[in-house]
This record gives C-alpha cells, structure tokens and sequence, in this order.
C-alpha cells in the first residue's frame, strides 16, 4: 500500500512538470520539422551518388511550399571531397572529407528527430515527456561535440577544413559551434524544469540548423590578394625613392647657397656654441669633440629616416635629429658636472678632515689646498690644483674659489666655501667650522641614503612610463615594419609620434617629481 501511495505522488509530480509535451508552439514545431528535412537534404547532397529526386525536392516549411534546387557548385566539389582523405581512424581507417562532414549533418538530424517525439500525436509526435530524453540528448551532444572537434583538426598537408565545400567550411564550423551551445542550454533547462529556455533552445537550435542548410546556396565571402609587386617595379620603386631624397638634399643645399648671409650667421652661431660648449668642457677637465656630440645624433636620425624610403619621414627625423644634436651637448654636460659633483661630494669628507689637520700644524689654508692637490685622488684634488694655479698666477684667494663654486655641482662644497670666504674676512676658527661640516655631510649622506630607498619606486616606475611605449613600438617595427612605417610616415602618423612623445615626457616629469623630497 506504501509502495503505491508513492508511485502515485511521483507520477503525480511528474506529470505536473513544466516540462510537459506541449511546450512547444505550432510555429516552433514547424521550426524543427523544416530543420530536420533540410539536414536530409544536406546529408544527401554529400553523398557519392545521389538520388534524382533530391536534385529538385519541393519542401513546405512554415505553411509554404517552395521547390530545393541542388547548389550547382556541388556537381564538382563533391566528387573532389569524396574522393579527398582528411582523417585517419584506427576503427574506421581513412575518412573522407564528404564523409566528415555528413557525421555532424546526420547528428543534427537524429537530434531533430528526437525533439519531434516530444510533439503531440496529432503533430506527428510521440508526446514523450523532454525529462525521459536527458540521457539522450546527452548522448547526441557528446557526439556531435566530437565530430565538430574531428572537422577542426582534419587537415591535409596543404588543405583545411576551413577551405572545405568551395570556402564555406569556417562559416559552417562557426555556424555548428552556435548549434552546440544551445544543445547545451537545453541540458540545463531540462535540469531547471524551465520550459520557456527548453522551448527557446529548442527553436534556436533548429533555425541556426536552416542557417547552415542555406550556406550551401550563398556564395562564399572570397577576399581578393592585391597582386604582388614585381622585382623590376620595387627595384625601380626604391631607386626613385632614393632620387627623391638625393633631390630633397639638393634643395636644401640650394637654399642655403641661395640665403647665402643668413647661413653665415647660422654658421656664425653655431661656430661660438661649439666654443662656449667645448671651453664648458674643458672647465670640467673633460676633453672631447662636441661637434661628434652635435653630429652623431643628426646622422643616426638621418639614417633611419633614410631607411624608411618616406620623404616626410625622412626629413621629419632629420629635423628631430638636429633638435636632439644641438641639445645633446648641454644634456652631456650637466650629466657630467652632476656626476662630477657626486664624486667630490664622496671625496670633500677627506679633504676637509686634512685641512682641519693643516690648521691644526700651522699651515694656512693655501698650503692646506696644496696638501689636497697632492695627497688626494682626482676630481678633487684637480679641483684644488686649479684653485692653486689661479691664486698663483695673481687671482685673489676668494675669486678662485668662486670660479670652483661656480665650476662644481656640490652643496657640500659651497658651504665649505663660504666658512673660509668669511673666515678671511671677519676670522673665526676654521677648523670648528670645517668639523662642523663634516658631521653635516656624515649626516646628509645617512639621510640622503634613506630617502633613495624610499623614493626608488617612484624612480623605477619614471623609467618604465618612458621606456615601455617606445619598446611596444619597436617591437610593434619588428612584426609589422611596412605598416608602422606607412603609418609614422603620414602627418597623422608624425603628429601622433610628437603627440606621444610630449606626454609621455610629462608622465615621466610627474612620475619624478613625486619622489623628491626637499629638506
């Protein structure tokens, strides 16, 4: 009596599932009845030999009759696929290309059919509850998730599936793909009991199915190759490029001879920078060649702009090469004093300590200078030789070390300066005062120790916002060099390269700026 009692509760339940047979409109099921009809078609159309009827099939879908004319295309395409092996399997042996293609067709087909058992007796249905056919359509989509995985991986040496059916293949694949994810929305809407999403899936299934039955009568979307350039034409392309840059050099060499004073004082100019810019050297106990730190910048740029075969490009990276030369200069320069300061700075402790000393035995200062030159390693020892040699060839004590405050990047230095300008002007004890330095400058350099440590990320990540676009472009040159060069070669093109290089210019500024702490 139990055991009834419960058998009646689950039929009860089960039989009041939304999931029922009639969850499916007229229209829907018409849907699935034309699909699976032309799935028919489709497997037929592959097949060696073929049925006359098929050729001319009147079908009526949606209460409308039409007549189903074989694509003419397959009269030769099929034989040719019939007759191509794309596929080994250790059961089946050698598969066809036609044959791979019929499996998933046929697949489609069954589900189809299965679908239609669930439509009521009068609809040519069995009116099988969609709950009993889990297992089932579990089972078709496993197998047609296969057979679509065996269409993208059948390939030949040279021949894909893609190109498969006269270039309709990947449109066909895609379309199946879509067909495999509703087959799996329905899973779910069965587990759900939701009989709207079964229904919806249902229907999507079988339109995206006509979809694929109607590729077989669109014509393939073919993109067109644009012919290659002969050897001969891009020989001649290159030698006219070549003239047009060897005549944009004429032309301005013929403006120059044309403007022939305002090249003077052009020249005139430029000739009193290199002097002012190689007596700046020389101060620094430097000795180098500016115009190679003005010339080599402009030849590099040149050069590149050259290998572009781009008049606008080229005389664009000309002038972003003369820029850069006529700065490059004062850029080294600085570096250099910097550089130089830091390393005195690094040196002053010892040297003050040895002047203190001289104080201390009787010398004055000036002999203390001269103990520096000779005891200590350059820069600072130069420093102080230079400082000697001027005080010896008739400059007052105070002038020469104005000139080496002047000549020096060093706060350090600076300072010891003042004490003694002051101390021979007003006296005081010189040596308290170069102690009292040295345990600023042990000082100065704990905090400045520190505040490198803390300010390292800002300084990392300054580097990385200027250095990572221009290694994205350089690599962006190494896989598409004539597109980058087309597109940097244009105005639009040059415009965005400045644009780029003035704010990533003012990134790295601000990036900077957050790391300096000002004591």
């Amino acid at each position: 009596m139990k055991r009834f009692i419960l058998i009646f509760i689950f039929l009860a339940a089960f039989f009041e599932s939304p999931l029922s047979a009639g969850v499916l409109t007229k229209a829907e099921m018409s849907e699935v009845s034309c699909a699976a009809l032309k799935m028919q078609l489709f497997y037929y159309y592959l097949a060696p030999e073929k049925d006359p009827k098929i050729l001319n099939y009147a079908i009526k879908c949606g209460g409308v009759s039409s007549e189903v004319k074989m694509p003419k295309w397959l009269d030769s395409a099929v034989p040719a696929m019939v007759s191509r092996k794309v596929w080994r399997d250790p059961e089946e042996g050698d598969i066809s290309e036609a044959a791979l293609w019929q499996t998933p067709v046929s697949i489609l087909y069954e589900y189809l059919e299965l679908t239609r058992k669930t439509f009521p007796v009068e609809a040519g249905g069995a009116e099988i509850q969609p709950v009993l056919l889990v297992k089932e359509y579990a089972d078709i989509r496993i197998r047609f998730q296969m057979s679509l995985d065996r269409l993208y991986r059948a390939r030949t040496r040279d021949y894909s599936m893609g190109d498969s059916m006269d270039g309709r293949g990947r449109a066909m694949m895609a379309e199946f793909n879509l067909i495999l994810k509703e087959m799996e929305s329905i899973a779910d809407a069965i587990s759900s009991g939701n009989s709207a999403r079964y229904a919806a899936a249902i229907t999507a299934t079988a339109v995206f199915t006509q979809d694929s039955f109607f590729m077989l009568f669109k014509e393939p979307r073919k993109y067109a190759v644009p012919p290659r350039e002969s050897k001969a034409d891009q020989v001649l392309g290159s030698a006219l490029t070549v003239l047009g840059v060897l005549l944009m050099f004429l032309a301005v060499r013929l403006f120059f001879a044309l403007n022939g004073e305002k090249t003077n004082v052009i020249m005139g100019d430029y000739s009193k920078k290199l002097v002012k810019w190689t007596d700046a050297f020389s101060r620094q106990f430097i000795a180098i060649n500016v115009k190679y730190l003005v010339g080599v910048p402009i030849g590099i740029f040149a050069f590149i702009g050259l290998l572009t075969f781009n008049p606008f490009a080229f005389l664009f990276l000309s002038g972003l090469g003369v820029f850069v030369g006529m700065r490059m200069p004062n850029f080294v320069l600085n570096y250099m004093k910097v550089r130089r300061g830091k390393k005195i700075d690094g040196q002053l402790m010892d040297g003050l300590i040895l002047l203190s000393n001289c104080l201390r035995s009787g010398l004055d200062v000036v002999q203390g200078f001269e103990m520096v030159s000779k005891d200590l390693i350059p820069p600072i020892s130069d420093e102080f030789a230079l400082v000697i040699k001027n005080y010896q060839l008739g400059m007052t004590f105070e002038k020469a070390l104005g000139v080496m405050e002047e000549r020096v990047e060093s706060r350090m230095l600076a300072y010891m300066i003042r004490a003694i300008v002051l101390q021979r002007q007003m006296g005081g004890n010189l040596t308290k005062v170069f102690e009292r330095i040295v345990v600023d400058i042990r000082e100065e350099s704990k905090l400045e120790e520190k505040t490198k440590a803390m300010t390292a990320q800002q300084k990392i990540q300054s580097i990385v916002v200027g250095i990572m676009p221009w290694i994205m472009v350089g690599v962006m040159f190494l896989f598409q060099p004539e597109t980058m060069i087309k597109f940097y070669g244009s105005p639009l093109g040059m415009v965005t390269f400045i644009g780029c290089a003035i704010w990533i210019s003012i990134g790295m500024k601000v990036v900077s700026s957050l790391g300096k702490i000002r004591v």
